[in-house]
């Protein structure tokens, strides 16, 4: 019975440790996501949420799809963003985010 119930406890932290890697465990509210477009190079204002990363951002448009390198997501992102490092987002912080339509 001892062995039954430590198995029982390892498998409820090893699915409350998945949900929380994949869904997280803080509740957040997304901005608003509006497209908007300068000098051909079309974006989004997006609020920095807690895990997020330039990455996951960018792919969470294109349902996982990124249509370009990781190389030309970051140049994209700091032509929209001078003198912002692209490597180090701040939670709570906005920024222009490039927004690439779905193929």
């Amino acid at each position: 019975m001892k062995k039954l119930l430590i198995l029982f406890m390892l498998v409820a932290i090893c699915a409350i440790a998945y949900h929380d890697v994949t869904k997280g465990t803080i509740h957040t509210i997304h901005a608003e996501k509006t497209v908007k477009q300068t000098n051909e190079l079309p974006y989004r204002e997006v609020t920095v949420q807690r895990g997020d990363t330039l990455l996951s951002i960018a792919e969470r448009d294109t349902d996982g799809k990124l249509p370009v390198s990781i190389h030309q997501l970051i140049a994209d992102f700091q032509t929209l963003n001078p003198h912002v490092n692209a490597h180090s987002l701040q939670v709570g912080k906005t920024y222009r985010i490039p927004y690439y339509k779905r193929k």
